[in-house]
This record gives structure tokens, sequence and C-alpha cells, in this order.
């Protein structure tokens, strides 16, 4: 997504732009890089929903007022997938296997804490499973999750449409749910959760957006957030976001910034429920 934008960031600004993968950490790297930038918005970072947990596990060095937030993009539902041998067929399928046997079903994921280990337990809670009911394994990503599940080293994944959609037009997944209001364009024959049965809170979804380091001049970030609304708009994001199945759902820098404080206080009200903090 990041390198998708950046092509049109460029036309919007006038100005190049290198995407640079700051791998390591579990966002660490990445962070620390934003962090001693200079605040003049030459220097900006792509974030998700899962760097919000992260600043309240592993990344306490940091949290939602250590950095200045520009512009979010896209919202991205989650969804169950699992290897298409397997016999589990539905969401119940699954929760039947969970209460039958609790602990030995392997749900992968990425790390605990994360925007899609919190999906998963709002879809068990759901579905009348506590946390112990479905062993989470985390992964350093959630394509090695995506991958784990397609070598059977595990029954299922919590994952979203753009990291399972080539494995299940290949016939090597089956997506048995998906966490959002209505069926996505993408995978019409999924059902969603509700339509199964479960009342799974639908407005947590992974998030996408554009964070820079704290302190950047309130014009340089209206300018940085007007581009992005502006390359949001052109043809090519447009298909590129239809393909993907991300939902567009800009917002401003303070608007960005009240959403980021309000999903800081859910996360942390989670991770207090299921025996995260420290």
């Amino acid at each position: 997504m990041a390198r998708r934008l950046s092509i049109e960031l460029e036309k919007e600004l006038g100005q190049p732009f290198v995407v640079e993968n700051k791998a390591g950490g579990r966002g660490a790297t990445q962070l620390a890089d934003v962090a001693k930038s200079k605040p003049d918005g030459y220097t900006i970072a792509s974030v998700t929903s899962t760097h919000i947990g992260a600043m309240n596990q592993t990344l306490k060095q940091y949290n939602v007022d250590s950095f200045d937030w520009v512009a979010r993009l896209a919202t991205e539902p989650y969804l169950v997938a699992v290897p298409a041998d397997s016999d589990i067929q539905t969401m119940q399928d699954l929760v039947a296997k969970a209460k039958e046997a609790p602990g030995t079903l392997v749900m992968a994921g990425f790390v605990r804490g994360s925007g899609g280990h919190f999906a998963w337990e709002l879809m068990a809670k759901s579905a009348g499973l506590d946390s112990k009911s479905v062993r989470w394994v985390p992964y350093d990503s959630v394509g090695d999750a995506v991958t784990a599940t397609l070598g059977n080293h595990a029954n299922a994944t919590i994952a979203y449409v753009d990291l399972v959609k080539s494995h299940v037009q290949s016939g090597a997944l089956r997506v048995i749910g998906i966490m959002s209001k209505e069926r996505v364009p993408q995978l019409p024959d999924v059902p969603t959760l509700a339509e199964q049965g479960f009342d799974a809170d639908t407005n947590w979804q992974q998030m996408r957006g554009i964070i820079g380091p704290k302190g950047m001049p309130d014009a340089v970030k209206q300018t940085l957030a007007d581009a992005v609304s502006a390359a949001l708009k052109a043809p090519e994001m447009t298909e590129y976001f239809e393909e993907s199945s991300l939902l567009p759902a800009f917002l401003g820098p303070k608007d960005f910034t009240a959403y980021a404080t309000r999903e800081d206080e859910t996360t942390r009200n989670m991770m207090q429920q299921l025996g995260l903090t420290q």
C-alpha cells in the first residue's frame, strides 16, 4: 500500500518518494527511525492497528503521543481461513471442534495483542468460547501465519483478503467467515460472521494510515493529509483498494489523532481483559 500510495503522492506534491522496509523488532526499528527523524514532513511512515497494540505491549517506549498522526487511509476486515482440505467448512464447525477438544485447535496469527489477535478474541467471545478454547500461535507476520496454515501447521488463520485471495483462487485455502457488516466483493461466496449467527463487533478492523515524527507543524501535516486525500481519489488507487478489499476511510490529522487515542484506549482495555498487561 505504501509503495502504491507513494506513486500518487509524487504526482500530488511534485517530490520523489523513497519507500524503505524497516524490518526488525516487530516495528521497533521502523518506529525508532521515525521518532529520531526531523519533524519536517520529509520522513513519514505507514502505521496499522497492530502498531497501537505493540505500543501497549512490546514497544512500551512509545505511545500514541510519541508520533504525529497525519492521515488514516483505509480499514480492512479480518477473516478466518482454513486449508482447503480441512473438514472445517463453516465457523460453526470451527467452534464445535474447539468446544469438543479445548486447546487442541491451532489458530495462526501475528503477536498476542495484535489487531488480528483481538479480532479473534472478539469472534471467540461471540461464539461462547474462552481464550483457552483455541490455541493462538503467533508468527512474525500475518503472511507467515497464512503460510503456516497453507502447510497445515495450523488449523486456521486470521488474515485479510489481499493475503489469502490468490490462495483461495488456486484452491489451497478456504475462507469460512469474514468480520464485516456485508460480504466483500472479492469473496462474494463467503458469509459474514453475522450471517452465521455470531455477533462480533465489525467496527474492529485493521487500520492503515500515515504517521510522522512528533512536532510536525500543523501546516505540514495538513499539506500531507490533503495530498493523501487527493491520492486516494486517483483511479489507480481506487482500483488497488477494490482489488485488496480495502475500505476507503480517510481521516485528517485532527480526526486521525482522536481515532488513534480511542483505539489505544480500546486496546488497553482488551489487553487488561486478556491478562496481557505487565
